[in-house]
């Protein structure tokens, strides 16, 4: 028996038996030291993982070569008053 086959892909815990042969003393040292598997992983990561996507900014517009002219509005001159 191999630890991988006992292993969750994604906490590293501990599995549950398949049967009563599956209870070993390395499973048992893995069981002390990695704890067990509470199940569901896959679909915590996955929701993770389209929780960060949801959450990443979206990347920006290119932005497009301006005239020299346009750099802003033109100055504003004001007309001296008389009162």
């Amino acid at each position: 028996m191999g630890t991988q086959s006992v292993l969750c892909s994604v906490c590293q815990g501990v599995l549950p038996a398949t049967g009563r042969e599956s209870y070993t003393a390395l499973r048992g040292r893995l069981i002390v030291t990695n704890g067990y598997c509470a199940g569901g992983c896959a679909e915590r990561l996955a929701e993770a993982e389209r929780a960060r996507e949801m959450a990443r900014p979206a990347a920006p517009a290119p932005q497009l070569p301006q005239a020299p002219h346009a750099q802003g509005p033109a100055p504003v001159r004001m007309a001296p008053v008389r009162l």
